[in-house]
């Protein structure tokens, strides 16, 4: 049994004396960051994502991207993904955020990539015959009895639904002229479940 009083601490109600040890011992400890040692990194040696970005200009940076997701290995692994309702979303968010901690591009443009990186792996899955999913849906929000602005985020799910069409309507605005037109002269692939 832990002993509360031998670290000074009362016990609180609703609350394990162990967990209530555990976080006293870690709160205490020395073994963590302190306050403000972010700001003392060398300034010699910076992290990736502290110096100029590697890309400036959207065109270039989704230029990569396709380059990257149509590389041979990357290809599989993406598509492998997609198959087992990986969400785009979430395949989108992780590419953009380990491009952003490589130094790739800033936070800015970041978000300046969302939709067309998700443009192009829908497009990628829907040349390759795999159904795909854009969002997961919340088990419990679908339980739960639904207000107003649950019914707005439906109607915006179901619209992003209906992008599953986009082989043939690429959005001309989303994604540059160079990588539509590469996307289309990509073979058509077999589904990975083909034997």
């Amino acid at each position: 049994m832990v002993d509360l009083a031998k670290l000074g601490l009362r016990p609180e109600e609703g609350v394990d004396p162990e967990i209530q040890e555990s976080f006293y011992k870690v709160r205490n400890s020395f073994d963590r960051e302190i306050p403000g040692e972010s700001l003392t990194n060398d300034p010699d040696n910076p992290n990736s994502f502290e110096k100029a970005p590697e890309y400036t200009e959207r065109t270039e940076a989704l230029e990569y991207l396709f380059t990257r997701f149509t590389d041979e290995d990357s290809f599989k692994s993406i598509l492998s993904l997609i198959s087992q309702d990986i969400p785009i979303i979430s395949l989108t968010e992780i590419f953009l955020y380990k491009g952003f901690t490589e130094g790739k591009w800033n936070p800015d443009l970041m978000l300046m990539l969302i939709e067309p990186t998700a443009f192009m792996l829908m497009a990628l899955a829907e040349r390759s015959g795999i159904d795909y999913v854009v969002m997961k849906k919340d088990e419990e929000e679908l339980n739960e009895e639904k207000n107003e602005q649950f019914k707005i985020f439906d109607k915006k799910l179901e619209a992003s639904e209906n992008l599953k069409k986009i082989d043939s309507q690429i959005s001309k605005t989303s994604l540059p002229s160079e990588i539509v037109d590469k996307l289309e002269e990509l073979p058509k692939q077999k589904s990975l479940m083909a034997q």
